[in-house]
């Protein structure tokens, strides 16, 4: 039996492939009333805010439409749709995964949207994005036991496993902001936490040690097995770029333009990119409370009028998923 092209997939994917498509153009003028913010992390990822929170953030601050995207994960997805639907707000419930392209031994995150968790979690993403979660938090616990048996300290406090665990007691994994939020209490833009997180985590650090993500391509090919939409997530801060043409082949759809980490050239290299392959754009601040150096919702966003047919019909087939 012959493989089915992307485009002949089913579910949010083959309905979104189905439309039209239309070149992206960017906005002459943004505006952050009305504009859309379609990367954002909650409680169950490594962010400071439940979802209830930042639909209540984004409805405040002007919003029209939101993305809620926490790493590796899709047990979560039911749980936002059904507080975006009680709170009358339009929401994606989505997920943001990390990945690894061999080629360049550069880290890619593709954001994943239109998804369904299966019941008993068996779906090609699913198996994948477990993996990532049983991994990362075995060595967050291993980098937690470390710092703790050197005896580390801020301000006079010595970390607390069972501190960093409570800090992570409603995500899905443990990250090392839960053992830096246990052991400082301080945010990421702080300069001294930033000094303990390259001291601790980075190079020669007593905790400096990373785990095996899962290759990009198996990654965009299991989100449209499992009729999701993948989109390429903030290309120019990854430098990512390179890894485009491997996963259009793949079945990508769309490419993420507005970030905080983009400059004026990655917007417009992302645009192009849009243009040369048939993606849809998207934009986002990648917020997570004081746990990332967006300071707020809408850091980052899409203007509405930059939202093509594909992207709207996204948050028609959002109503429609459990």
């Amino acid at each position: 039996m012959s493989k089915k092209k992307p485009c002949e997939l089913k579910g949010t994917a083959g309905a979104i492939a189905a439309i039209p498509y239309r070149e992206p153009q960017q906005a002459d003028n943004h505006c952050l009333e009305g504009s859309w913010d379609l990367h954002t992390h909650s409680t169950f990822s490594d962010g400071e805010y439940t979802v209830e929170e930042l639909i209540e953030q984004a409805r405040a601050c002007g919003l029209a439409r939101l993305a809620i995207t926490d790493h590796d994960s899709v047990s979560q997805l039911s749980f936002i749709r059904d507080r975006a639907r009680a709170l009358d707000f339009p929401v994606l419930a989505g997920c943001e995964v990390s990945a690894i392209n061999p080629k360049t031994g550069k880290k890619v995150h593709i954001l994943a949207y239109g998804l369904e968790a299966t019941p008993d979690g068996s779906g090609p993403l699913e198996r994948i994005v477990a993996q990532t979660q049983y991994l990362r938090t075995a060595n967050s616990l291993w980098q937690a036991w470390r710092l703790k048996q050197a005896n580390v300290e801020f301000s006079g406090k010595h970390l607390s496993i069972d501190e960093v665990c409570e800090v992570a007691a409603q995500s899905t994994s443990v990250y090392k902001t839960h053992i830096m939020q246990a052991l400082t209490g301080r945010p990421k833009n702080d300069p001294d936490y930033q000094f303990c997180w390259d001291v601790f985590f980075k190079k020669d650090g007593i905790a400096a040690r990373s785990i095996e993500y899962p290759k990009v391509k198996k990654v965009v090919r299991a989100i449209r097995e499992q009729g999701g939409v993948p989109v390429l997530a903030h290309p120019g801060q990854k430098d990512s770029w390179s890894a485009i043409p491997d996963l259009i082949a793949c079945g990508l759809m769309g490419i993420e333009a507005y970030h905080p980490s983009h400059t004026p050239d990655d917007v417009d290299r992302a645009f192009e990119a849009a243009e040369r392959f048939g993606l849809f754009v998207t934009g986002g601040s990648d917020f997570h409370g004081r746990y990332s150096s967006a300071p707020c919702l809408g850091t980052a966003y899409l203007a509405p009028q930059e939202a093509t047919e594909r992207l709207e019909a996204l948050f028609e087939i959002e109503q429609t998923l459990q």
